[in-house]
C-alpha cells in the first residue's frame, strides 16, 4: 500500500509505473529519481 500512496502523491498511475517496471522500458523513472527531482526543484515541498 506504501508503493500506491507514494505514486499517487506523486501522480502517477500505480498500474502503469509497475507495469513499466515489470517490462523493463523504462520510461518512467524510477520512483527515487522522480522524488530527488521534484525536491530539488522546490525544497521546501
Amino acid at each position: 500500500m506504501c508503493l500506491v500512496d507514494t505514486t499517487r502523491k506523486l501522480g502517477l498511475s500505480f498500474f502503469e509505473y509497475i507495469r513499466n517496471r515489470i517490462s523493463q522500458f523504462e520510461n518512467i523513472p524510477s520512483l527515487g529519481t522522480i522524488i530527488r527531482n521534484k525536491f530539488a526543484s522546490n525544497p521546501f515541498g
